[in-house]
C-alpha cells in the first residue's frame, strides 16, 4: 500500500495533513526516514512508525503456484480448469491476481498477489524482467541456434525481438532466459529456427525461483525472503 493510504486508513491521519507530517520527518520505515507519500509498504517486511509509533495494517499476500498443463491462466472460467482452482476456499480470493500468465499446454511458476504496483512493475515491458524456462524440442537443438537467440530473432513475421540466452543441455532439451513477455513468445521463438516445443516449463520470474518441491497444480506463500527479494519492484513509478 502506499504510505498516505497506511496513515489515512491506519492511523488515523487527515490526508490533508500527510504532506505536512513527512515533510517534518516523522514518518520512517524500517528506521529510515521516508517524506515520499507514493512511497509502497507492506507490514510483512516494512515496520512502518509514525513519531515513533508503529502503525500496524494488513500485509498484502503472495502465493507461489506450479501451474499444471491443460490449465488456463485464469481465476475463473465455465469449462477449463484454472490456476485459481489450486487456491483452497478458505482464502479470500478477492483482488487477487496472477502475474506472469502460461499458455494453456505451458506449466511451471506463476505468481498470484493482490499487491497491484508489485504485479505492474513485474510485467512493465521497461523493467527487463528476467523470465527462465525449460524446454524440449522435437527436433535437435544445434549450436548456432545458441548465436540467433543472441542476436534477437523475428518471429509473427516482423516483430523484432530482444536478445535472449539459450543454453544447450543435450539435443532436445535447453533452458531460456527473456527478458520479454509477448504472447506464446518461446514456442514462437523455436518455430522461428525450425524447433517444435514439446514441453515448456517456466522455472524463473525475476528473483522468484519455482520451488522444486512443488508438484504441477500445487501452491505455497512466499516465505519472507522471497518478499524482500521483490521489494525493488514495489516502488512508486
Amino acid at each position: 500500500m502506499r504510505i498516505d493510504d497506511v496513515l489515512s486508513q491506519y492511523a488515523a491521519v487527515k490526508k490533508s495533513d500527510i504532506k505536512k507530517i513527512m515533510r517534518e520527518h516523522r514518518v520512517s520505515v524500517n528506521g529510515q526516514v521516508i517524506t515520499a507519500r507514493n512511497e509502497q509498504v507492506d507490514s510483512s517486511i516494512h515496520h512502518l512508525t509514525l513519531d515513533g509509533r508503529k502503525i500496524n495494517f494488513p500485509p498484502h499476500r503472495y502465493f507461489m503456484v506450479n501451474k499444471a498443463m491443460r490449465t488456463l491462466s485464469a481465476n475463473k472460467d465455465a469449462e477449463l480448469p484454472v490456476v485459481f482452482d489450486v487456491l483452497p476456499n478458505d482464502i479470500d480470493k478477492t483482488n487477487l491476481y496472477i502475474i506472469g500468465r502460461l499458455d494453456f499446454l505451458s506449466q511451471g511458476l506463476l505468481l498470484i498477489t493482490d499487491n497491484g504496483k508489485l504485479g505492474r512493475n513485474l510485467i512493465k515491458p521497461e523493467a527487463h524482467v528476467e523470465k527462465v524456462y525449460q524446454v524440449e524440442v522435437k527436433e535437435p537443438l544445434e549450436p548456432d541456434d545458441v548465436r540467433k537467440f543472441r542476436a534477437g530473432l523475428v518471429i509473427d513475421g516482423d516483430v523484432s525481438l530482444a536478445p535472449a540466452q539459450l543454453v544447450i543441455l543435450s539435443d532436445h532439451t535447453a533452458i531460456v532466459s527473456i527478458s520479454e513477455g509477448k504472447n506464446r513468445q518461446i514456442r514462437k521463438m523455436f518455430l522461428s529456427v525450425g524447433k517444435l516445443v514439446t514441453k515448456l516449463v517456466r522455472t524463473q520470474i525475476g528473483p522468484i525461483q519455482l520451488d522444486e518441491s512443488l508438484k504441477p497444480g500445487d501452491y505455497r506463500a512466499l516465505t519472507k525472503s522471497e518478499i524482500q527479494s521483490l521489494a525493488p519492484y514495489f516502488k512508486a513509478d
